[in-house]
């Protein structure tokens, strides 16, 4: 006798998704396993009624409206694989200088120094003046904790398990997201 799974019709599985967390258009068509046109025929139905909101930028991110205007900002940085790796990395470190954050990330100076000039900008990091050299810390840990429950709940449901050596942040920055 073989046990089937109750299979969940993609109109309830587009907005059980979007409604769990943000997520990029593409990714809700991955996700949820249906085809394109459905999710798009879907997500206008769930938009006219006001059961979602969605922002075009870069990406399409469709997302709860219960989610603040600060998540939804953070959700559309932390699109961005470097400053996601940086982010990650610097929540579980002590001050870091760009030279140990590239060769923690594997990524090129210049995209690290890209996402410590965008992770300044927004606030998020502070940069610590050591002659000849700079650090850089996340400005208000828990609060970004908090934002990462509702935008990267993955994320932080496997934080104890991130090491800043073994396995790579690369685990979360092409995880679920």
């Amino acid at each position: 006798m073989s046990v089937r799974k109750k299979l969940i019709p993609c109109h309830d599985k587009v907005l059980k998704i979007i409604q769990e967390k943000p997520i990029t258009f593409m990714k809700l068509v991955e996700y949820s396993g249906c085809a394109t046109e459905t999710v798009e025929k879907y997500v206008s139905l769930y938009l006219s009624e006001n059961k979602i909101c969605q922002k075009k930028s870069k990406f399409r991110i469709l997302y709860s409206p219960e989610l603040t205007d600060n998540e939804l900002e953070f959700y559309e940085l932390m699109l961005n694989f470097t400053i996601k790796s940086v982010v990650l990395i610097l929540l579980k470190s002590k001050p870091l200088s760009q030279i140990e954050l590239v060769a923690i990330t594997e990524k090129s100076n210049p995209s690290i120094s890209r996402a410590l000039r965008n992770l300044l900008d927004k606030k998020l990091i502070k940069r610590n003046y050591h002659a000849p050299f700079s650090t850089y810390e996340i400005i208000d840990k828990p609060s970004i904790f908090l934002i990462l429950k509702n935008t990267h709940p993955h994320i932080l449901n496997n934080y104890d398990q991130f090491d800043l050596c073994y396995p790579k942040p690369i685990i979360f920055v092409n995880s679920i997201s």
